[in-house]
């Protein structure tokens, strides 16, 4: 099994992360001219931003509005957009559906490393869990070391499927 290159890219994304960045990024630059405008009207209160409150927050949330449109900027430009693989192996970009031995069956979005998110369930291939689904087809089954236990998982089939009995069943 020859596990994709992607995996120590950190640059590395889906088209659904990287037009997500691209869209926060458009409102980032949308709320800039809100920023501004809340700078101003505190400026014109006048003072030191010791003295004024107003001012201190409005300095301090346009700073890190700023720090982050940088952040997404330079994101944006070294992102490199990696397509689903189409041989049916585990990849970027695919939807991998898991069973623990011990448990109902789990679905994972396989991502690059920036776009990680445990309550979507978009699960980083450079993760334990990540790096024993990359390059598995359905019906393997892998063994993840846990944070505090091992764990089975068997990937299941990636959509339009599930996993029934040990067998794949199509819907």
């Amino acid at each position: 099994m020859s596990v994709p290159t992607a995996v120590d890219d950190p640059h590395a994304m889906t088209r659904e992360g990287c037009e997500r960045r691209c869209d926060e990024l458009r409102a980032l630059r949308a709320a800039r001219r809100d920023a501004a405008e809340t700078l101003r009207d505190a400026r014109e209160d006048g003072g030191d931003p010791a003295d004024n409150a107003g001012l201190a927050r409005a300095i301090q949330e346009r700073d890190q509005l700023e720090r982050r449109i940088h952040e997404l900027e330079a994101l944006v430009a070294r992102a490199r957009v990696v397509e689903p693989a189409t041989d049916g192996a585990a990849g970027i970009g695919s939807r991998v559906r898991v069973r623990p031995a011990s448990g109902t069956a789990v679905e994972f979005h396989l991502v690059g490393a920036l776009e990680t998110d445990g309550r979507s369930r978009r699960v980083s291939v450079a993760s334990p869990v990540g790096r024993a689904l990359l390059g598995r087809s359905v019906g393997d089954v892998v063994a993840v070391e846990a944070r505090r236990r091992a764990a089975s998982r068997d990937p299941g089939d990636r959509e339009p499927g599930v996993r029934d009995g040990g067998r794949v069943a199509r819907r």
